[in-house]
């Protein structure tokens, strides 16, 4: 049971604006199959039954009774320098939103909606030799829109937008291709993984324009906010993920961790045909690169034991493919951030007294904006004149752990 409440009323403390009462009961049922010729195989059924209850003052979205159930079988081998494993699975979603009218007018209109498909993949892990373990999968996925997806009408405070559902919403489905290598060496180790993604009625919000060619808002208790409707559109999406370890021997306690992702989703057609058009994904996340070197010992001394001290160099580009149709997205710069952190457990005659750990983030306080920020297009700051809400800045933080031991004699 999920009772969530929000209070914002400045006359009226006690007020609950919105009071979502979510009720949720999950079910499972799994058999593992005697082995055949060492072949592991599992069956089973599991899904969910769920109703929400409106019973705050504003509502997001209707009162709702959704129904899931899927059944799916899997597969296992294990060979001598490899696995194979791939399963297949049906799914069936139904949704039965309620009517609701506030005040004279009718807010929510009932609607019936089920969902169903088959997903599916397939791998293979092999070690062509000792050190080294290549991986390639296919797969097909597949997402039911969601309740705020179908029918949402109103504000939502925690993305200051408003937003509109689309009843008329399919189903998302995807094919996957995904591989990689990974190395592991007695000093380094490295991996590489990408991945290629042809997503069909792939559900993303776009900004509303008005009848004049400007935003479209919507005037809420006085205030006007930008209006967005859930979309959906043919896309592709990939990427990779690069990470290196160098822990060169007899410096086995000294660690030097770099990682790099990178992702690019396109629509197959520009969302938006003029010259404000994009065919950029919204809510792709920048490349990043992290850099961190990190110090483990297991004991520093007869006091401390699991000893370590790390510093990060974490970097995000920028963002300069945004999703601009409908002047929905704006880019985001790039910017470094630097982290420190050191820890310990506190050992006394064998016994771990207490564990401490510091730590410090963006430790040059950076002001910066990560591109995939709710609040990023919040409205002025009237004392420093930025768009937006910015990241945390400096941050120090300590942690204090102390093992409780009881005994019954």
């Amino acid at each position: 049971m999920n009772q969530r409440k929000e209070f914002g009323n400045p006359e009226d403390p006690s007020e609950q604006e919105l009071f979502f009462n979510l009720k949720t009961i999950n079910y499972s049922l799994q058999w593992q199959l005697p082995e055949i010729k060492e072949w592991h195989t599992t069956i089973g059924v599991n899904g969910m039954r769920q109703s929400n209850e409106n019973k705050g003052a504003e509502v997001l979205i209707p009162e709702y009774d959704l129904f899931d159930v899927g059944a799916f079988v899997y597969v296992q081998r294990f060979f001598q320098k490899g696995t194979i494993s791939g399963g297949l699975r049906f799914d069936n979603r139904t949704v039965d939103s309620k009517t609701f009218v506030e005040g004279n007018e009718v807010k929510f209109v009932a609607f019936n909606r089920s969902f169903s498909n088959v997903s599916g993949s397939i791998g293979v892990s092999y070690e062509p030799a000792e050190q080294v373990t290549v991986k390639a999968n296919i797969a097909r996925g597949f997402r039911a829109p969601s309740l705020a997806e179908l029918a949402s009408n109103g504000t939502h405070e925690g993305t200051n937008r408003y937003e509109y559902g689309d009843q008329q919403l399919q189903s998302e489905t995807s094919l996957q291709l995904d591989g990689g290598v990974e190395i592991n060496a007695e000093h380094f180790s490295v991996s590489l993984a990408a991945f290629y993604n042809r997503m069909n009625d792939f559900i993303f919000y776009q900004k509303l324009q008005s009848a004049a060619g400007g935003d479209s808002l919507v005037n809420v208790d006085g205030e006007d906010i930008m209006a967005f409707r859930f979309n959906q559109h043919n896309a592709k999406l990939a990427g990779l993920e690069f990470t290196f370890d160098l822990h060169p021997h007899p410096f086995d306690w000294l660690h030097f961790e770099n990682s790099f992702s990178f992702v690019r989703g396109r629509f197959d057609n520009t969302i938006d045909g003029d010259k404000t058009g994009s065919d950029n994904l919204p809510l792709i996340p920048a490349p990043r690169w992290t850099s961190e070197l990190r110090v483990d010992l297991k004991k520093a001394g007869h006091l401390f034991h699991n000893f370590y001290g790390r510093l990060t160099l974490d970097n995000t580009f920028k963002q300069d493919r945004p999703f601009t149709g409908f002047d929905t997205e704006t880019a985001t710069y790039g910017y470094s951030l630097l982290h420190a952190g050191i820890g310990s457990d506190i050992v006394v005659k064998k016994k771990t007294i207490f564990s401490l750990h510091l730590s410090a983030n963006n430790i040059t306080d950076v002001a910066y904006q990560n591109h995939l920020s709710r609040l990023k297009y919040a409205a002025q700051n009237m004392l420093t004149g930025r768009t937006g809400v910015f990241n945390t800045g400096r941050n120090f933080s300590v942690k204090l752990n102390i093992p409780l031991e009881f005994r019954l004699k």
